[in-house]
């Protein structure tokens, strides 16, 4: 978008948009047509109460081919601004690469059009606080695409941890892994823009570059130019849940430390462990993507003085603890020692009695066999369709998309600046490092520019 056509938007006042009743049909426009965005035009085509009229991505002939797949009198575009003006569309879908999320989104709020985003909510700490502002101003519905709140199984667990069923948590683990050694997506050379490509709208805010194909479909996610690897991918899933599970907002410091092994030409790195001190407790996220746990390959894990519960996908699990005393006195000690070198000395045995019992802190759980999508997808979306219509805010809204992915961006910051961050939640903003604190925010390529807070 031009830079005017912000400022025009912006000038424009709040628009409400179309008012739904209970019965009303919903129309939406589809941003985005990847393996996430196709899926969505899937659940969206077959639901009865919603008429999908556009289809848009940056490739022509994928706009096209979906256009055909979804029949109807959907209309196809190659340019998402074509989407957001057409008055008779109540609600975008937007699966774009992440450094789009936050233009695509601001724009439809300020159109009026509600938004469904996938996650991570942005690409920078201030476009997410941009994001929120848009929706309030312009009061409108937006979902995060983080599906795993729509989870009953996540919510129970929140419900376990917050009533103290597993104690006090003091430590999490999460993790996402696999093993892609040692090529990786491999170099590819820089090449001529495929036909029917719109490889400068595809950059759109981002630096100028040649096209490269490791840089456009899937692999886009490995570049900093347009998203910050695993810790905003899996990651912005796991600090989602921890948020919700924990009910907690923000952490207070952020260390970051990783590298790369796999010889491809990603910016992020493929071993990579953040620590998030949170008041009270400490959560570790590692990523690799050089070699496999000999357990799930998603998963988080927390340790309570009661029980320690792992949750993931499929299901999750309590196992509960029990009493260990490890500190004992100076006298219980040596009387020991020399109790056991006398024994050793006469070659008496160690006297055996019945074992004391030493009953468990919480009784044991386990519920697996669970299948997060395609079920949860649906509810999910289903979830924005009804808030669309009820005008109440949905299971993810587009604040706890932000207060997630924060704690994300901030570890990617820690990550390149290889120092501690300490945050501050209230004011956003990194204490006492102008260095990092430049990186929560990007220069746009011109002529695309982020809305100040008094224009989104």
């Amino acid at each position: 978008m031009e830079r005017r056509d912000f400022v025009k938007a912006a000038s424009a006042g709040p628009f409400l948009g179309n008012v739904l009743g209970a019965n009303d049909r919903i129309t939406i426009g589809q941003i985005g047509l990847g393996s996430r965005g196709y899926y969505e035009t899937t659940i969206t085509a077959r639901n009865s109460g919603v008429d999908l009229a556009a289809v848009c991505d940056v490739f022509q002939p994928l706009a096209e081919m979906t256009k055909q797949k979804v029949g109807g009198k959907v209309e196809a575009y190659t340019d998402f601004r074509r989407v957001i003006e057409r008055k008779d569309i109540d609600a975008v879908f937007v699966s774009t690469p992440d450094h789009w999320h936050a233009p695509i989104s601001i724009l439809a709020c300020q159109a009026g059009k509600d938004v469904y985003c996938e996650k991570p909510l942005s690409h920078t700490v201030e476009e997410g606080r941009r994001m929120v502002q848009a929706a309030r101003k312009h009061n409108r519905i937006f979902q995060v695409g983080s599906q795993q709140r729509s989870a009953p199984h996540f919510a129970k667990c929140a419900e376990l941890v917050q009533g103290g069923y597993i104690g006090e948590v003091s430590d999490i683990d999460c993790w996402i892994v696999s093993n892609e050694y040692p090529q990786g997506f491999g170099h590819v050379p820089d090449s001529a823009v495929p036909a029917g490509l719109d490889w400068d709208l595809y950059l759109g805010p981002a630096p100028k570059a040649a096209y490269n194909r490791n840089r456009y479909i899937w692999n886009w996610r490995w570049f900093w130019d347009y998203s910050g690897g695993n810790m905003t991918d899996w990651g912005a899933h796991h600090i989602d849940s921890i948020h919700q599970i924990m009910n907690v907002t923000a952490p207070k410091s952020v260390a970051a430390t990783g590298g790369r092994l796999l010889k491809d030409n990603r910016d992020t790195p493929d071993s990579f462990l953040a620590t998030f001190e949170y008041p009270g407790f400490t959560v570790r996220f590692a990523n690799s993507q050089v070699g496999m746990r000999m357990d799930r390959y998603a998963g988080t894990i927390f340790y309570g003085t009661k029980g320690t519960l792992f949750v993931d996908r499929k299901g999750y699990q309590v196992i509960p603890s029990k009493f260990s005393a490890i500190v004992r006195s100076d006298v219980d000690q040596v009387a020991d020692m020399l109790a056991s070198r006398k024994r050793e000395l006469t070659g008496e045995k160690r006297p055996r009695g019945p074992a004391a019992a030493t009953p468990p802190l919480c009784e044991p759980i386990e519920v697996t066999g669970l299948s997060l999508d395609p079920e949860i997808q649906i509810v999910h979306v289903q979830n924005f369709l009804d808030a669309v219509k009820s005008r109440k805010r949905p299971f993810a809204d587009v604040e706890v998309g932000h207060t997630s992915i924060v704690p994300c961006h901030l570890a990617n910051i820690a990550y390149r600046t290889r120092r501690t961050l300490h945050w501050n939640a209230k004011e956003e903003e990194i204490l006492g490092d102008e260095e990092a604190s430049r990186q929560l925010t990007k220069q746009y390529r011109a002529p695309w520019a982020l809305p100040s807070p008094s224009a989104v």
